[in-house]
């Protein structure tokens, strides 16, 4: 396979990886409504842990996608460096 091939199948393999995050927060909170509504219907209970457990599955939701960006960060260590993020020791206002 060509250099310019495989760079793109790279670029879309990242697409990928990242459009499945903006599912993981709101499958998280789904996911915890249904069980909380499941257990209010059986404990006969108000709507209380339905949302108790969605506001859970949001967390859980958020905490899963900063590990998989931390994760991601630590794969890629070039990125964290400050090439081009501005980030270094010799930029920003008052740098020579």
């Amino acid at each position: 396979m060509s250099p310019r091939w495989e760079k793109q199948s790279n670029v879309w393999a990242q697409v990928a990886y990242y459009t499945g995050l903006g599912f993981i927060l709101p499958g998280g909170l789904v996911a915890g409504y249904a069980i909380g509504w499941g257990l209010d219907r059986w404990l006969h209970t108000g709507p209380v842990l339905a949302v108790v457990m969605a506001v859970l599955g949001a967390a859980g939701g958020f905490v899963e996608v900063l590990r998989i960006l931390m994760r991601a960060e630590k794969a890629c260590p070039e990125r964290s460096e400050g090439n081009g993020s501005g980030n270094t020791s010799n930029s920003g206002p008052g740098a020579s």
